[in-house]
């Protein structure tokens, strides 16, 4: 990829509400040029999309959990059936199929942490249809670092 795609990558990354006179006149290309470049990233899929960057604790989310699951028995539908129901739950923010001990790693944010501890309560009633051999959850006490930003 050319350093001025990257540069452009970069500076949208950090805050997607910029202008193009903005971002062309950081990169030193003509507004043309650079509506091009973000176009033709765009059509690459190197930029999925754009959206805002809420602050979960001033917006009521200051809880969140995290559950390692292991699998009683993996199957060729297990990730499908996982995120067909992840879709109804809108509490999992993200979800990771991993190596290593576990399967799955979800991330979630609650209102309390007595909604967190309802969760975990109906953990199992929850993914019924998932078989699930274990699960271990956490609290998080404090966050050190939280982006979705990428080493460009």
């Amino acid at each position: 990829m050319h350093d001025v795609d990257i540069s452009i990558l970069k500076l949208l990354q950090e805050d997607c509400s910029l202008s193009l006179e903005a971002i062309s006149e950081q990169v030193n290309l003509s507004v043309a040029s650079c509506h091009r470049r973000i176009k033709a990233l765009e059509a690459k899929g190197a930029i999925k999309g754009r959206r805002a960057v809420l602050d979960a604790n001033i917006l009521g989310f200051p809880v969140t959990g995290i559950f390692l699951i292991k699998l009683a028995q993996d199957g060729p539908d297990v990730d499908r059936r996982l995120m067909q129901r992840l879709e109804r739950e809108p509490a999992i923010v993200t979800c990771y199929l991993v190596t290593g001990e576990f399967d799955f790693v979800m991330i979630a944010k609650f209102r309390t942490a007595a909604e967190y501890t309802d969760y975990i309560y109906s953990f199992l009633d929850t993914y019924e249809d998932i078989r699930i051999q274990s699960y271990t959850s956490s609290l998080v006490v404090r966050t050190l670092r939280d982006t979705a930003a990428l080493p460009l």
